[in-house]
């Protein structure tokens, strides 16, 4: 298991301890949230080049989005994010075919 799925299962853990759970609208509204905070621009982070903020929002991001494909019934977890790209990819594929599409949003 890489690096970052250890970081996923945690932050998965405390964002969201089990049993504590969003209605699923709740849940897409904080997808999209936080989809959005992964499009700002993060070029200054506690580290000088964002490389801190762009890690927090794509954590953010992967824990919003296994929450939603969990409330729609999809088996994924952390372990999934070895490859955190291809993971996400695959989640968001699961949605786009459930007519729940994330790209354009807010264009």
């Amino acid at each position: 298991m890489s690096m970052y799925s250890h970081l996923l299962g945690a932050a998965l853990d405390i964002v969201r301890p089990p049993g504590d759970e969003d209605p699923t609208g709740a849940a897409l509204a904080r997808l999209l949230r936080c989809r959005a905070d992964m499009s700002e621009d993060r070029t200054t982070g506690r580290d000088g080049d964002g490389t801190y903020a762009a890690l927090v929002d794509n954590l953010n991001y992967d824990v919003a989005l296994i929450e939603l494909a969990r409330h729609l019934g999809v088996e994924c977890d952390a372990s999934e994010f070895d490859q955190p790209d291809r993971a996400r990819a695959r989640l968001e594929g699961i949605l786009s075919a459930r007519a729940i599409r994330l790209d354009g949003i807010g264009e």
